[in-house]
């Protein structure tokens, strides 16, 4: 099968999900041809051959015209996907409603949203951990400390980073951008890496948790209806509901190394095990087809 991808190949920030997506495709004895979102043009795009013609945003953080992409779509002669990985709600929910027909198949990681809609061509698909390298990292001493949050602080996300620091003082950092190897050194440096509760509900949650299992880490994340479909708490992560809960977690994982250590095993061996992206991409292909 001949790949014609969309995506954003050259995310300086990123160890790019597109690539570990590509290389999936590829181990599978797939042909992958790549085009950068921010190349976005109808006419050349439009003129590729292929089997399957696969986007995520479509360009939407290129400032590529939901206009353009439909005119795109209504060019394209093969099977047309889309694997839109995020949280959708304000204009997002315009761009879902107004994509889907246009496609064979859609797949999303909000499930909460899927289960407000009844469309019959749209699935969930979840992200993972690529698939390339996944040897446990090594300690690194400008990642080392006792509590880390890796992400953006933004929204209610300030308030819950302002109360770890006022409660943990210099034993809780804040990182961000540390991707592909410099993720899976990072792990192994943290004793303990939090996910917040925003914006997560019981049937979406972002790619952290395969990302932080997958790379080795420890990792404290809301306790939600969903995940129990993927994994198991307090064998694959430690789960919480309220701040006063992942608090108590903290200061319990703290002081019980062994018992934090065997947890974070599982999960690294769980994912990588059943959540990588070419687990993901079988899956796709198999409801495609």
């Amino acid at each position: 099968m001949t790949i014609i991808y969309l995506g954003n190949f050259e995310n300086p920030f990123s160890d790019s999900t597109e690539k570990h997506i590509k290389f999936a495709f590829e181990k599978l004895g797939h042909k992958v041809i790549p085009i950068n979102e921010k190349d976005f043009d109808v006419e050349k795009i439009s003129q590729l051959k292929g089997d399957l013609f696969l986007f995520h945003k479509g360009g939407q953080a290129q400032g590529v015209e939901l206009s353009d992409l439909i005119q795109l779509l209504n060019f394209i002669t093969c099977k047309k996907v889309f694997w839109y990985f995020d949280k959708i709600w304000g204009e997002r929910e315009m761009w879902m409603e107004t994509i889907i027909p246009f496609v064979n198949h859609g797949f999303l990681t909000d499930e909460t949203w899927l289960r407000r809609h009844d469309y019959k061509n749209v699935s969930v698909i979840r992200q993972g951990i690529g698939n390339e390298n996944v040897a446990l990292g090594k300690p690194k001493a400008q990642y080392k400390c006792d509590i880390a949050f890796l992400g953006n602080v933004y929204g209610r996300r300030k308030e819950w980073v302002e109360e770890l620091k006022k409660t943990y003082g210099s034993r809780f950092k804040v990182f961000n951008n540390i991707f592909g190897r410099d993720l899976y050194d990072f792990c192994a440096s943290c004793k303990i890496i939090l996910s917040p509760l925003f914006p997560e509900d019981d049937f979406y949650w972002s790619s952290r948790i395969y990302m932080i299992l997958g790379s080795g880490g420890f990792l404290i994340h809301p306790r939600l209806e969903g995940l129990k479909e993927e994994f198991t708490e307090k064998k694959h992560f430690v789960g919480y509901k309220t701040f006063p809960e992942m608090m108590e977690k903290i200061d319990y994982y703290l002081k019980n190394p062994q018992e934090r250590k065997l947890i974070q095993i599982a999960g690294y061996k769980y994912c990588i095990s059943h959540f990588t992206y070419l687990d993901r991409v079988k899956k796709l292909l198999e409801i495609i087809k």
